[in-house]
């Protein structure tokens, strides 16, 4: 989900799909979105030229509704959030709520948010072989760890957080 550009790691999984494509042909990489508000140009020609490459054949979908996203990561056998910078990583959570296997780059940002619920992986390599494992290995402590952190992270508990942190500015210390 999200726009094919170098700080979403795009380059990165479409190497991880390439690589995972060699040994398991019947893994298909669906982008949703794929636009973004950014100049990168030269990135997207590098990954269009290596998505034209026939072993690799990404689905790009272009933007989704809204409505239609809860359905589309609910149907994902594995969900992959290669980002190289990220605060939090909305769409992952919104990955775990609908019990999907999730697969993130090793950030300390990242590993402090996901913990046990996720599988970390650092280069295309490790990603490719993560996606594959979760691919393959049913993992019911995980996906159960993951629906209960995503159930934390709710939007009123979310506004509930920033009164609070708000409120013990004015407070006298």
């Amino acid at each position: 989900m999200g726009g094919i550009e170098p700080g979403k790691g795009s380059l990165d999984l479409l190497e991880a799909h390439a690589l995972l494509r060699a040994a398991r042909s019947d893994v298909r990489l669906v982008i949703a979105g794929g636009e973004t508000l950014f100049d990168y140009r030269d990135y997207r020609a590098s990954w269009e030229s290596r998505a034209a490459e026939p072993a690799v054949e990404p689905v790009v979908l272009g933007p989704v509704g809204e409505d239609e996203l809860p359905s589309l990561v609910a149907a994902a056998d594995v969900f992959a959030f290669p980002s190289l910078k990220e605060g939090f990583g909305l769409a992952a959570m919104e990955a775990l709520a609908a019990g999907v296997p999730l697969v993130v780059r090793d950030l300390p940002v990242l590993r402090e948010v996901f913990g046990s619920a996720a599988r970390f992986a650092a280069t295309p390599e490790d990603l490719a072989t993560e996606l594959g494992d979760a691919l393959a290995t049913e993992d019911p402590d995980r996906r159960s760890a993951g629906r209960a952190l995503a159930a934390l992270h709710t939007w009123d508990a979310a506004a509930r957080s920033h009164l609070d942190f708000y409120r013990s500015l004015n407070s006298p210390s």
